[in-house]
């Protein structure tokens, strides 16, 4: 299951300049509201000073000067150390220059005699190149990553435990620690959470007739806006969708439906997908697309969109939506629409879903203590404020700064319940990763997956069976 935050620009000049100037607005305030004035710096010079100094010496009463040179010396030059960091935005250009004209000049000019070189991690083959880089010894110093790619479990990051502490930690959502935690040891620090609520189109619910979603919505609730807010056209063909399921992201409805995906929360050994708790919740998703009355296209199906974008389309009524794209959505959509909480089951039960992503340090790196003073930087109280109120629109991991993303980041400043993602985050669980996760999902899961539901070409049943055999057969031999 893909985790990249993929971001199509298909967006207007007067959108961009106006969240271009509010976000360096946001961050830049909160720069000089959070920062002391940079200290002078005082450089040294060696200089040569001669200087007469009388000595009398009793030598048959002659009185003789003598003269001596003192030499003041002074520290050498400081070393300047250079660190790699690889980061993104996600959000285009702007995003860029908010960590290369905001947070690493910043950090720089607290900590004289480092410099960042910064490195993209936007690609979608990120995680692939990292993984070589740090197996061929050339990975960046710190980097920003999902999960771990494989390299927590390779021995290819380095262990926090010194640095980082209990005390340090307790700011952060306990769920998203628990995700930089393997075999008892801290291998990263949490940059930022995501949480999934739903986004709606309101032009849309308007031209049909359908009452704005709330909070006390349940799986049938939505299934009838779905119906409602579909449209076809005189032949039959879809025009107008009422949702789009994201494939990669159903773990939430399995849980609310009393289901579970594997016998951990992290690093499972054991796939429980075909009880039928959780294939009820996976066939409620699964017949919006292939059912017979269907509501949602078949994921990847529209050009040029994906789950990450759909819904700036203004074609889907309904599309659950992570929370870094309030500033996405800003920039792209050019009709009326918000946020709610997710449907809650039959049985009113709510589930959530967070990612563990973060900030890790090479194992390898040369400079382990000036990583490290870059990790804690990047990790900052000051840091996840910038990141909540400028362009890139974080979802800040520290409790501390809850209320500048619910009050004061830009898509609060718009009227949007952004405040929806916090509340999700008291029941969220982080997205379930099996031991040796990066194999079972390249060799097993995936490509059935991508049969069910972006094909088609799989029964859902026929599928779940698959995978739950395979999977087990692979920690059991």
């Amino acid at each position: 299951m893909s985790t990249d935050r993929s971001v199509m620009s298909a967006k207007k000049l007067n959108r961009r300049e106006m969240l271009r100037v509010l976000g360096l607005a946001a961050a830049g305030t909160a720069l000089a509201a959070c920062g002391p004035a940079p200290t002078p710096q005082v450089v040294e010079k060696v200089v040569t000073k001669e200087v007469e100094k009388v000595v009398t010496k009793e030598v048959e009463k002659v009185v003789e000067k003598e003269k001596e040179v003192i030499v003041t010396a002074t520290a050498a030059p400081m070393e300047t150390v250079q660190l790699r960091l690889a980061e993104g935005s996600w959000v285009g250009p702007e995003g860029i220059k908010y960590w290369t004209d905001e947070i690493i000049p910043r950090f720089e000019l607290e900590n004289p005699g480092i410099k960042v070189t910064f490195e993209s991690a936007e690609g979608s083959d990120y995680a692939d190149k990292l993984y070589t880089q740090a197996v061929a010894g050339d990975a960046p110093d710190v980097f920003f990553i999902w999960w771990s790619a494989g390299l927590m479990e390779q021995g290819q990051l380095m262990v926090l435990d010194d640095y980082f502490d209990k005390e340090y930690l307790k700011d952060f959502y306990p769920g998203n620690v628990v995700g930089q935690v393997y075999e008892g040891h801290l291998y990263g620090v949490p940059k930022y959470v995501s949480t999934v609520a739903m986004a709606y189109n309101k032009k849309i619910l308007d031209e049909a007739g359908v009452k704005y979603p709330d909070d006390n919505w349940k799986w049938a609730d939505y299934q009838q806006a779905f119906k409602a807010c579909t449209k076809r056209d005189d032949k039959g063909n879809i025009t107008q969708w009422g949702t789009y399921v994201v494939p990669d992201y159903l773990q939430h409805y399995v849980w609310m439906n009393g289901g579970e995906w594997m016998n951990a929360d992290l690093f499972g050994t054991k796939c429980l997908l075909d009880s039928d708790k959780a294939i009820q919740a996976l066939k409620f998703n699964h017949d919006h697309i292939y059912g017979p009355d269907p509501v949602a296209p078949k994921p990847g199906s529209i050009p040029n969109f994906d789950w990450s974008n759909v819904f700036s389309t203004g074609k889907v009524a309904f599309v659950d939506s992570h929370s870094w794209t309030v500033t996405n959505y800003m920039r792209e959509n050019d009709f009326p629409w918000d946020f709610t909480l997710l449907a809650s089951a039959p049985d009113s039960k709510r589930a959530g879903l967070t990612f563990m992503n973060g900030y890790s340090i090479y194992a390898k790196t040369k400079y382990p203590k000036e990583s490290v003073k870059l990790t804690t930087f990047l990790a900052s109280p000051w840091a996840e404020k910038a990141g909540a109120l400028s362009i890139v629109g974080l979802q800040p991991a520290r409790r501390s700064v809850i209320e500048q993303w619910d009050k004061n980041s830009l898509g609060a400043q718009a009227g949007k319940n952004v405040a929806a993602f916090t509340k999700i985050m008291d029941y969220a669980r982080l997205v379930p990763m099996f031991k040796d996760d990066k194999e079972i999902l390249d060799q097993i899961f995936n490509p059935v997956w991508e049969k069910i539901w972006v094909t088609g070409e799989t029964p859902l049943e026929e599928g779940i069976k698959t995978i739950v055999e395979r999977i087990n057969q692979h920690f059991t031999g």
